[in-house]
């Protein structure tokens, strides 16, 4: 049943979190081991324990026993409490216990959570103590983006990027002709090793955060070159077809959302992955109208099903791994998406003969070359899926791959060249 719940809890973690792991092979399979981590949050138990395949006994908190339900929870996954106000020597021949028992331990020497994004500035010696006692390694954990994730005071979790890093052992001092005060001594040095450690991953992403977040709350972007594609667009039809309802509304609520975002709307790290998802939206909406201004009346069912649509909700799925990845290659992905729309008007306007599954082939070949080339988080079922859709449009017309299918193919892979090697200066919001 352990087994099975952590299964379920990890994989809502991974789609709630973007969960990533790292240095997990650095956690013994077999022996007593402790594990020791810094505590930002409510989750860390449950974050260091998913990707370990075995058991963690946890040195819990004795205040939160008390609590129905949670009490019994926690005391079933195997946890005992400890009295953080004093040295609690009863905790600690328990958990000593447990590493004779050649089990796993798995404790955090902040006594609580972090008061600042950073460790404490004091920590217990405890687990320091207890693998000089034990004679057992010590693996420091670091954990960042969990107290972005679930902030003292917040309710319920956000959705935010969660990194856990398991660091390698650190192998204990012999101590068996040792005084009291050496053994003290021996103590607070593991015990620095161990924030050291910690901490030498902790700080760079607390750094990263803190630019992330002053990103995210600086004043809205101008309007950007590729958002400027929509009118250019209408424009384009307008003078051509004169009024298409179908794609002017599409347009002029994209330009209305895109000026209430620059005057009205409040900066933070919501708002500005709305804004960029809405080029996908209108893409979704409104190409299926604009290509049809192009093509014989005959041809303009093709565009109107529900594919297109289909179409514009693979590509938006496809772009939230860049937005935790790095906003930069988010930009960058957002520029490649409005040059294959150009593109796609441009071919599809001198070929439309070619018309068909090309727009799904182009784009989707687009995010498969892009994906291969950026390697951003999750980039394997990016393009797992990506590819699983192209191979359906060859199923459905395998007679046309030699010709229009790979004509388009190129086209994506083309574009993303282009998004690739083409600086951009202007908005991109990329962190130094």
């Amino acid at each position: 049943m352990l087994w099975v719940l952590k299964l379920v809890v990890h994989a809502l973690f991974r789609v709630a979190f973007t969960l990533e792991y790292a240095g997990v092979e650095n956690v013994p399979l077999t022996g007593a081991v402790i594990l020791a981590g810094n505590h930002p949050s409510y989750l860390d138990p449950a974050l260091i324990s998913l990707p370990v395949r075995r058991r963690i006994r946890f040195v819990a908190w004795d205040k939160l026993f008390a609590i129905p339900l949670l009490g019994s929870l926690i005391r079933f996954f195997g946890a005992f409490p400890v009295d953080t106000t004093r040295r609690d020597q009863q905790a600690f021949l328990q958990a000593l216990q447990v590493l004779r028992d050649g089990d796993a331990l798995g404790i955090f020497p902040e006594a609580g959570l972090s008061k600042e994004a950073r460790m404490n500035a004091l920590l217990k010696s405890g687990a320091a103590r207890l693998a000089i006692a034990a004679q057992c390694p010590l693996v420091p954990v670091t954990i960042a983006g969990a107290r972005a994730a679930w902030p003292r005071g917040q309710w319920l979790p956000l959705p935010r990027k969660i990194t856990v890093k398991y660091h390698p052992p650190l192998q204990p001092p012999a101590a068996e002709r040792a005084t009291a005060a050496d053994e003290s001594a021996l103590a607070q040095a593991l015990t620095e090793q161990l924030r050291q450690s910690i901490e030498r991953r902790l700080l760079p992403a607390l750094k990263v955060g803190a630019k992330r977040a002053e990103l995210y709350s600086r004043p809205a972007w101008a309007l950007r070159s590729y958002e400027w594609i929509p009118l250019w667009v209408w424009l384009a039809s307008f003078g051509l077809a004169g009024t298409r309802w179908a794609l002017t509304l599409p347009t002029a609520a994209y330009l209305a959302y895109l000026l209430l975002d620059i005057w009205l709307l409040p900066q933070q790290r919501l708002t500005k992955v709305v804004r960029d998802l809405a080029l996908p939206a209108w893409l979704a909406a409104s190409y299926p109208w604009a290509v049809a201004t192009f093509v014989p009346p005959g041809a303009q069912a093709a565009f109107l099903d529900a594919k297109a649509w289909l179409l514009g909700l693979a590509l938006a799925s496809a772009l939230f791994p860049f937005h935790w990845t790095s906003y930069y290659d988010a930009q960058r992905f957002l520029r490649g998406l409005a040059m294959g729309y150009l593109a796609l008007w441009w071919l599809e306007a001198i070929r439309p003969e070619g018309l068909g599954y090309g727009p799904h082939v182009l784009w989707l070949s687009f995010v498969v070359a892009y994906a291969l080339a950026v390697r951003h988080l999750h980039w394997p079922l990016v393009t797992a899926g990506a590819l699983a859709y192209l191979s359906m449009f060859w199923l459905l017309s395998p007679e046309r791959w030699a010709s229009d299918m790979l004509y388009y193919a190129g086209a994506g892979v083309a574009v993303c060249g282009y998004a690739r090697s083409v600086k951009f200066v202007a908005h991109d919001g990329r962190l130094a």
